[in-house]
């Protein structure tokens, strides 16, 4: 059996997400492949989402909560990490901060996360970086900046090292998504009347809109 650590899959006849609200947004994306984007949108305007996740977004992966309990000081500085991502903290002051050596610190890190602290901050800051690129206009400078690197060079060559494709490919993709989107919606004409009357009843529900309504005022 393949895995993988997307928050959802459609392969053939068969569908699998993740938990939290992930079913509905494998649903709508759904709704959107078989009876066009127009009626996803209508679907999650009644549910008030204001963002429909895609499902090459990768499932966030916290520390385990035994590991957590086992290991406060661990998980404490990787709190930390996740808390300090604009303006990173040294390790040496990481290690102050948690109460233990930095020796002690990067041998917890290579026993119980296979990786050293400086690998292990550099991802929090890089997953923070992709979310940002999907999810937001900020320019790729904005974003290395915020996400605590030099330069955008020096963020652009760390993404492409660790992520395997560089930041602008990622907002390309997300572009990209964006147009398939435009399509869905000029092939309403076409959808099944079953569609249709799906769609017009969503619209005459009281909550429809209530999101963008929301939004404008």
């Amino acid at each position: 059996m393949q895995t993988n650590n997307r928050l959802f899959t459609v392969e053939r006849e068969r569908m699998t997400c993740t938990g939290g609200t992930v079913p509905m947004h494998m649903m709508l994306s759904f709704l959107a492949r078989r009876h066009g984007q127009e009626l996803s949108n209508a679907v999650s305007h009644m549910f008030v989402c204001d963002r429909v996740r895609e499902e090459s977004e990768q499932q966030p992966m916290p520390m385990h909560p035994r590991l957590a309990c086992a290991q406060p000081k661990l998980a404490e500085a990787a709190q930390l990490m996740e808390a300090n991502i604009e303006e990173p903290i040294e390790l040496k002051e990481l290690a102050t901060l948690a109460g233990i050596s930095r020796r002690q610190l990067e041998r917890l890190f290579l026993k119980h996360m296979g990786c050293t602290p400086s690998r292990y901050y550099l991802r929090v800051r890089l997953n923070r970086a992709r979310r940002l690129l999907k999810q937001t206009s900020c320019s790729i400078v904005e974003i290395a900046s915020m996400c605590g690197f030099v330069s955008a060079t020096h963020f652009s060559r760390c993404y492409r090292k660790t992520m395997g494709r560089a930041p602008k490919y990622e907002r390309m993709e997300v572009s990209s998504q964006g147009s398939s989107s435009a399509v869905f919606t000029d092939s309403m004409a076409s959808l099944p009347s079953s569609s249709l009357q799906a769609l017009r009843r969503a619209r005459s529900e009281p909550t429809y809109g209530i999101f963008e309504n929301t939004g404008s005022g």
